[in-house]
């Protein structure tokens, strides 16, 4: 019996290894696609789980059946599925033919349910009723199982309505979703089942599939929807993700250890660029769209993911012909390239989200055209900058947020204003500091380089209904943790309208309000530490003050104040305002006052400290304050420790490199400050810089 038992498995290797050798080649690596076979005679397809667009990789498998319960295995690189015209297990190369594999101890039926594991080289089929069940075939040539069929459970106790199975990457457990949306996970040693609650949609997925994170997509047959599922999630929901192929017969593979984007090789993706809130970013599930001959205006950016605002993409499509005014007509031109439907969302709330409610332009089909629009913006929008969101692609009915498989998306910043008002943009400035106060220190005046922009929004009557700052880090050559804030002289807090305070960090709402509590007058707090935002290289002390420290992070913030009673402009502050920095509560600011905290601030030459500001710093090292005659903030030559530098339309400012006294870098500010900025009032300007000591 022994020796029978080892020829017969001799010959089924002699068959798989005869087999093999007419077989193609692997595939060269884990590929970031997704495997689709579709139709009653097989047909592979490669999808783009980002964004749901599909194409024939091949309609000839070297079958005349269909194709069914297919894996990628991760261990050699080849497809396995089930096929029905030999009955049997086949293994398919790059060159998408199918080649059938003799099974040892063969169930003798056909599978639609399947899939290969990751930590085992196995291949695990599954078929619903009292004389199936699960079974499992080794894969691993080096295996004394190697192509045996064993049965783990029978179907009787394994009795679920599913069409496909995937392998987690990490924890060797398979998931499912029935055809009632109930989320299954399966323990495919013994075949437990596990219930991890109903996901919210129902009808047949017959191709399901996990990326290297662990999100779990499933791609309903009728429609062709994806939707991405949370597994770990308390109560896991099926949340749209993208518009894909649509079959009467589906069943997907893909390589679980794969992210569903390679950066290796070049872009496909088109995305938005406002903030994330908006469902921008991949992981927000933003909107994105595929590469085709469909886009608006003249051209098309693509990126592996979304650059949120203040990242912005040179958009072309759509034009603002008038302004966008809260229970008014406007007008708005859209150029379209190919043909397909145009939607054009708004964020008249500011609350964040497009919703489908807020709409100003619905499935309008447009065919290589450019058209005005005359829309209406609703009497309830608020004022203010807000987002605006257009869509174009050849599927109609999609909404703000996931992927489509053709078309571009374009988001645009806007102003809405009731009728009789205005908006006044502010001077952009660089805002210097030297956080060595009250000693010199280096002077480099490069600890903190921000880039502020405000603007007000005015009514008919020339006041101040709000006031919008939008900021960027543009140097941190602190050692220090310096925290950044704004102060609006003699404007009262208590005017503010809190609720309508809106506040972003690099694109993302935060929670925290940025009105500082319990102070005499308006402070908008940014952070508390800027350090906190930046991500260093491993050899970089500092950011973008030394040599090759230009490293990809960044920080950006922008804030809206509304206020309850308008403000009038004669009384309200001008730019630059009073920005300033100040000590991170219990971090070491120098051995004058060690952990000075919130108390130690630096301002602008002769601006005023705010109500939280200590006092008894003053006069302190080389400081010469004298708050009595508003002599604040500079030392006996008159020289400041921050500085607000307008370069105009002449430059970007570029400030010293880290250790370059300001006064060696630019050697005319010596003489700027002596004449109480009477003379050398270019100081700032390149020309009359040392380059060689600028960053």
């Amino acid at each position: 019996m022994w020796y029978l038992k080892n020829l017969q498995r001799c010959f089924f290797a002699y068959l798989i290894i005869f087999q093999v050798s007419l077989n193609a080649s692997p595939f060269e690596s884990c590929p970031s696609n997704a495997f689709l076979m579709q139709q009653t005679v097989a047909q592979l397809y490669g999808v783009n789980l980002v964004t749901g667009e599909y194409s024939l990789l091949s309609d000839n498998l070297g079958t005349n059946d269909k194709i069914n319960a297919i894996g990628f295995n991760f261990h050699d690189n080849y497809i396995y599925g089930w096929g029905y015209e030999w009955g049997t297990l086949v293994r398919i190369g790059d060159d998408y033919q199918a080649t059938p594999i003799v099974l040892e101890n063969n169930p003798g039926i056909n599978f639609f349910v399947g899939d290969v594991a990751i930590n085992e080289n196995s291949y695990y089929f599954y078929k619903k009723g009292v004389s199936y069940g699960l079974y499992k075939v080794s894969l691993n040539e080096q295996s004394n199982e190697y192509l045996q069929v064993k049965k783990i459970i029978n179907g009787q106790s394994l009795s679920i309505p599913i069409f496909d199975f995937a392998f987690h990457p990490d924890n060797g457990f398979a998931y499912t979703v029935d055809k009632n949306g109930q989320l299954y996970q399966i323990n495919v040693t013994n075949g437990n089942l596990t219930a991890l609650g109903n996901v919210g949609e129902s009808g047949t997925f017959g191709a399901v599939y996990f990326d290297v994170e662990g999100n779990f997509y499933i791609s309903r047959n009728n429609d062709g929807f994806v939707f991405i599922i949370n597994i770990d999630d308390v109560t896991p929901k099926a949340t749209f993700f993208a518009y894909g192929p649509n079959a009467s017969q589906n069943d997907g593979a893909r390589c679980a250890v794969a992210p569903v984007i390679d950066e290796s090789i070049a872009a496909t993706t088109d995305y938005g660029d406002a903030p994330d809130s908006y469902g921008t970013t991949l992981f927000s599930n933003g909107a994105r769209h595929g590469i085709s001959n469909v886009y608006l205006g003249n051209n098309i950016t693509t990126e592996h993911n979304a650059n949120v605002y203040p990242k912005v993409d040179q958009d072309d499509g759509i034009i603002y012909l008038t302004p966008l005014l809260a229970g008014s007509d406007s007008l708005i031109q859209v150029k379209a390239t190919g043909a397909g439907y145009i939607n054009i969302w708004g964020d008249w709330d500011r609350d964040g989200k497009f919703s489908q409610e807020e709409k100003l332009i619905s499935d309008k089909y447009m065919d290589n055209t450019t058209e005005v629009f005359l829309v209406n913006t609703p009497v309830s929008a608020l004022n203010g900058f807000t987002w605006t969101r257009a869509r174009f692609t050849s599927i109609a009915s999609i909404v703000a947020s996931g992927g489509v498989p053709d078309g571009e998306v374009e988001d645009y910043r806007v102003l809405v204003t009731n009728s009789g008002n205005s908006q006044i943009q502010d001077t952009p400035y660089y805002i210097a500091f030297e956080d060595s106060w009250p000693e010199q220190g280096d002077y480099d005046m490069n600890d903190v380089v921000m880039l502020q922009n405000s603007s007000l929004l005015l009514n008919d009557a020339f006041e101040v209904k709000q006031i919008e700052f939008q900021g960027e880090l543009k140097a941190l050559g602190a050692s220090y943790h310096n925290g950044f804030a704004i102060q609006l002289d003699n404007i009262l807090p208590s005017n503010v309208n809190r609720d309508l305070v809106r506040f972003e960090i690099n694109g993302v709402l935060q929670e925290t309000n940025a009105i500082e509590e319990d102070t005499q007058y308006l402070v908008i707090k940014i952070t508390d530490d800027l350090r906190s935002h930046i991500q260093l290289n491993e050899s970089c002390s500092y950011y973008k003050t030394e040599a090759n420290c230009s490293n990809a992070s960044q920080m950006n913030f922008s804030v809206t104040v509304p206020f309850i009673n308008p403000i009038s402009l004669v009384q309200f502050p001008e730019a630059p305002y009073n920005p300033f920095i100040f000590a991170k509560e219990a971090t070491y600011h120098g051995d004058l006052f060690y952990h000075p905290g919130r108390a130690l601030e630096i301002h602008l030459k002769n601006k005023i400290p705010t109500s939280k500001a200590d006092y008894n710093m003053f006069g302190v090292a080389d400081d010469k304050t004298q708050i009595s005659v508003n002599y604040n903030y500079q030392n006996s030559n008159g020289l400041p420790w921050a500085l607000a530098i307008n370069p105009g339309s002449l430059e970007e400012w570029k400030h010293p490199r880290e250790m370059v006294d300001i006064l060696q870098a630019y050697p005319n500010f010596q003489l700027f400050v002596e004449s109480n900025g009477n003379k050398e009032t270019s100081w700032f300007s390149q020309n009359n810089a040392v380059n060689s000591k600028l960053y």
